[in-house]
Protein backbone atom coordinates (compact mmCIF):
# COMPACT_ATOMS: atom_id res chain seq x y z
CA UNK A 1 0.00 0.00 0.00
CA UNK A 2 2.90 2.34 0.66
CA UNK A 3 4.14 1.65 -2.86
CA UNK A 4 0.80 2.82 -4.29
CA UNK A 5 1.13 6.12 -2.45
CA UNK A 6 4.72 6.61 -3.64
CA UNK A 7 3.77 5.76 -7.23
CA UNK A 8 0.73 8.04 -7.17
CA UNK A 9 2.74 10.87 -5.65
CA UNK A 10 5.44 10.44 -8.29
CA UNK A 11 2.79 10.58 -11.02
CA UNK A 12 1.31 13.77 -9.54
CA UNK A 13 4.73 15.44 -9.46
CA UNK A 14 5.65 14.25 -12.95
CA UNK A 15 2.38 15.21 -14.63
CA UNK A 16 2.26 18.51 -12.72
CA UNK A 17 5.75 19.42 -13.93
CA UNK A 18 4.99 18.36 -17.50
CA UNK A 19 1.72 20.31 -17.46
CA UNK A 20 3.60 23.42 -16.33
CA UNK A 21 6.15 22.92 -19.11
CA UNK A 22 3.42 22.37 -21.72
CA UNK A 23 2.03 25.86 -21.11
CA UNK A 24 4.78 27.19 -23.40
CA UNK A 25 3.38 25.10 -26.28
CA UNK A 26 -0.09 26.63 -26.17
CA UNK A 27 -0.71 29.10 -28.93
CA UNK A 28 1.96 27.70 -31.21
CA UNK A 29 1.00 26.41 -34.62
CA UNK A 30 -0.63 27.64 -37.78
CA UNK A 31 -3.55 30.05 -37.65
CA UNK A 32 -6.90 28.30 -37.96
CA UNK A 33 -5.62 24.91 -36.74
CA UNK A 34 -6.18 23.33 -33.37
CA UNK A 35 -2.44 23.39 -32.79
CA UNK A 36 -0.08 20.80 -31.50
CA UNK A 37 0.24 22.48 -28.10
CA UNK A 38 -3.37 21.87 -27.07
CA UNK A 39 -3.20 18.06 -27.12
CA UNK A 40 -0.27 17.67 -24.71
CA UNK A 41 -1.88 20.22 -22.39
CA UNK A 42 -5.23 18.41 -22.38
CA UNK A 43 -3.77 14.93 -21.93
CA UNK A 44 -1.44 16.09 -19.15
CA UNK A 45 -4.29 17.87 -17.35
CA UNK A 46 -6.38 14.69 -17.44
CA UNK A 47 -3.38 12.62 -16.33
CA UNK A 48 -2.74 14.98 -13.43
CA UNK A 49 -6.38 14.86 -12.34
CA UNK A 50 -6.44 11.05 -12.49
CA UNK A 51 -3.15 10.85 -10.59
CA UNK A 52 -4.56 13.09 -7.87
CA UNK A 53 -7.63 10.86 -7.62
CA UNK A 54 -5.41 7.78 -7.41
CA UNK A 55 -3.27 9.40 -4.69
CA UNK A 56 -6.35 10.35 -2.67
CA UNK A 57 -7.78 6.83 -2.93
CA UNK A 58 -4.45 5.27 -1.93
CA UNK A 59 -4.12 7.51 1.12
CA UNK A 60 -7.70 6.74 2.19
CA UNK A 61 -7.12 3.01 1.76
CA UNK A 62 -3.89 3.20 3.77
CA UNK A 63 -5.59 5.07 6.61
CA UNK A 64 -8.45 2.55 6.70
CA UNK A 65 -6.04 -0.39 6.87
CA UNK A 66 -3.64 1.25 9.36
CA UNK A 67 -4.86 -0.72 12.37
CA UNK A 68 -5.06 -4.12 10.65
CA UNK A 69 -2.23 -6.67 10.49
CA UNK A 70 -1.26 -7.52 6.91
CA UNK A 71 -2.47 -10.98 5.88
CA UNK A 72 -0.02 -13.65 4.69
CA UNK A 73 -0.24 -13.90 0.89
CA UNK A 74 -1.66 -17.15 -0.46
CA UNK A 75 -0.11 -19.25 -3.21
CA UNK A 76 -2.68 -17.83 -5.64
CA UNK A 77 -1.76 -14.27 -4.65
CA UNK A 78 1.95 -14.99 -5.15
CA UNK A 79 1.23 -16.54 -8.56
CA UNK A 80 -0.86 -13.50 -9.54
CA UNK A 81 1.94 -11.16 -8.44
CA UNK A 82 4.42 -13.11 -10.56
CA UNK A 83 2.07 -12.97 -13.57
CA UNK A 84 1.65 -9.21 -13.12
CA UNK A 85 5.41 -8.67 -12.95
CA UNK A 86 5.89 -10.71 -16.12
CA UNK A 87 3.21 -8.66 -17.87
CA UNK A 88 4.88 -5.39 -16.84
CA UNK A 89 8.30 -6.66 -17.92
CA UNK A 90 7.04 -7.77 -21.35
CA UNK A 91 5.18 -4.48 -21.79
CA UNK A 92 8.32 -2.48 -21.04
CA UNK A 93 10.37 -4.60 -23.44
CA UNK A 94 7.76 -4.08 -26.17
CA UNK A 95 7.77 -0.32 -25.55
CA UNK A 96 11.58 -0.07 -25.63
CA UNK A 97 11.67 -2.07 -28.87
CA UNK A 98 9.02 0.27 -30.29
CA UNK A 99 11.08 3.35 -29.40
CA UNK A 100 14.19 1.82 -30.96
CA UNK A 101 12.41 0.70 -34.15
CA UNK A 102 10.51 3.90 -34.99
CA UNK A 103 13.45 5.76 -36.58
CA UNK A 104 14.35 2.76 -38.74
CA UNK A 105 11.06 1.28 -39.90
CA UNK A 106 8.83 4.32 -39.49
CA UNK A 107 5.86 5.11 -37.30
CA UNK A 108 3.21 3.07 -39.09
CA UNK A 109 4.97 -0.30 -39.17
CA UNK A 110 6.49 0.15 -35.71
CA UNK A 111 3.08 1.00 -34.25
CA UNK A 112 1.45 -2.00 -35.91
CA UNK A 113 4.09 -4.29 -34.40
CA UNK A 114 3.96 -2.56 -31.01
CA UNK A 115 0.18 -2.84 -30.65
CA UNK A 116 0.38 -6.54 -31.52
CA UNK A 117 3.26 -7.18 -29.09
CA UNK A 118 1.58 -5.17 -26.32
CA UNK A 119 -1.71 -7.03 -26.73
CA UNK A 120 0.15 -10.34 -26.54
CA UNK A 121 2.05 -9.16 -23.44
CA UNK A 122 -1.24 -8.27 -21.79
CA UNK A 123 -2.49 -11.81 -22.43
CA UNK A 124 -4.82 -11.24 -25.36
CA UNK A 125 -5.30 -14.45 -27.33
CA UNK A 126 -8.40 -13.82 -29.45
CA UNK A 127 -7.20 -13.95 -33.04
CA UNK A 128 -9.67 -11.40 -34.38
CA UNK A 129 -8.57 -8.85 -31.77
CA UNK A 130 -4.90 -9.49 -32.56
CA UNK A 131 -5.64 -9.13 -36.28
CA UNK A 132 -7.83 -6.02 -36.17
CA UNK A 133 -6.60 -3.89 -33.27
CA UNK A 134 -3.11 -3.02 -34.62
CA UNK A 135 -4.58 -1.74 -37.87
CA UNK A 136 -7.48 0.08 -36.23
CA UNK A 137 -5.38 1.81 -33.56
CA UNK A 138 -2.67 2.80 -36.05
CA UNK A 139 -5.24 4.14 -38.52
CA UNK A 140 -6.93 6.25 -35.84
CA UNK A 141 -3.62 7.67 -34.61
CA UNK A 142 -2.45 8.53 -38.13
CA UNK A 143 -5.82 10.04 -39.03
CA UNK A 144 -5.98 12.22 -35.93
CA UNK A 145 -2.37 13.30 -35.60
CA UNK A 146 -0.92 13.19 -39.11
CA UNK A 147 -4.01 14.34 -41.01
CA UNK A 148 -6.11 16.41 -38.58
CA UNK A 149 -3.43 18.05 -36.42
CA UNK A 150 -0.68 17.76 -39.08
CA UNK A 151 2.03 16.44 -36.79
CA UNK A 152 4.73 14.69 -38.82
CA UNK A 153 5.67 11.15 -37.81
CA UNK A 154 9.01 9.42 -38.44
CA UNK A 155 8.94 7.87 -41.89
CA UNK A 156 11.77 5.36 -41.52
CA UNK A 157 14.64 4.58 -43.83
CA UNK A 158 14.71 3.27 -47.39
CA UNK A 159 11.72 1.18 -48.44
CA UNK A 160 10.01 1.97 -45.13
CA UNK A 161 10.14 5.69 -45.94
CA UNK A 162 8.50 5.00 -49.29
CA UNK A 163 5.78 2.97 -47.56
CA UNK A 164 5.15 5.79 -45.07
CA UNK A 165 4.82 8.36 -47.84
CA UNK A 166 1.82 6.43 -49.15
CA UNK A 167 -0.08 7.25 -45.97
CA UNK A 168 1.13 10.74 -44.98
Amino acid sequence: KKGEIVFSGTCVVFFGFMLYESLDLLGQGRPGEVGSGLWPFMSLAVSLALSLMMLTASVKKRRAAAGEAPPEPSAEARAETKRQRTTVFLSVVAFLAYILLIPWIGFILATLLYILAFALALGERRRWVLAVSPFLVTAVIVAVFAKFITIPFPKGVGVFAELSRLFY
